[in-house]
């Protein structure tokens, strides 16, 4: 379906999108033992808290998250070296720059271009959805000039979203690592 059958369906494109990237967030924090906890957040810039628990030093270790999916390559641009780069409307980028007693994490789910209703494959027993997520921790962005209209966010091809990367990140935050 183009995007025009999906709007007369009623389902938008971009509301796929939107829900593959929930889904797909959903299921890595369930890997890495953590749980969506205010799903749908969608104030302060923030669209959901990751969740861990366990035998940490401090309560309730979490980090928040931005998320957003696309497959435009005008949206997610593919750098030279591999990396993508992401431009926020000015505003948001600065607000998810301000610090904040929880970390927060800009997410993206990157599909392959065009891709109107990301699609899960059986690959070697496991599902596979197409793309990539990629996350950028807003702390390390620089400040915008006065007056800029948006911000541009590198997204490094290494900083790959995972189960892997949740579990490490919520144990830094348990052990007081990220205070």
């Amino acid at each position: 379906m183009d995007e025009a059958e999906l709007r007369r369906a009623g389902i938008p494109a971009s509301a796929h999108k939107e829900r593959a990237s929930y889904f797909a967030l959903a299921l890595l924090a369930n890997s890495a033992s953590c749980q969506l906890q205010d799903p749908h957040l969608d104030y302060d810039c923030l669209d959901v808290t990751v969740l861990g628990s366990g035998p940490f030093p401090l309560r309730g270790p979490r980090f928040d998250v931005q998320l957003k999916s696309t497959s435009s390559e005008h949206t997610a641009r593919l750098l030279k070296n591999g990396d993508y780069a992401i431009t926020l409307p000015a505003a948001q980028y600065q607000e998810l720059r301000r610090p904040g007693y929880v970390p927060a994490r800009l997410v993206v789910l990157i599909l392959p271009t065009g891709v109107d209703v990301p699609q899960v494959r059986s690959e070697d027993g496991r599902l596979v959805l197409d793309g990539i997520m990629l996350w950028s921790d807003p702390v390390t962005w620089e400040a915008l000039p006065p007056g800029q209209q948006s911000g541009t966010v590198v997204l490094k091809r290494e900083n790959e979203f995972t189960a892997e990367y949740i579990r490490d990140l919520i144990k830094t935050e348990g052990n007081g690592g990220g205070r």
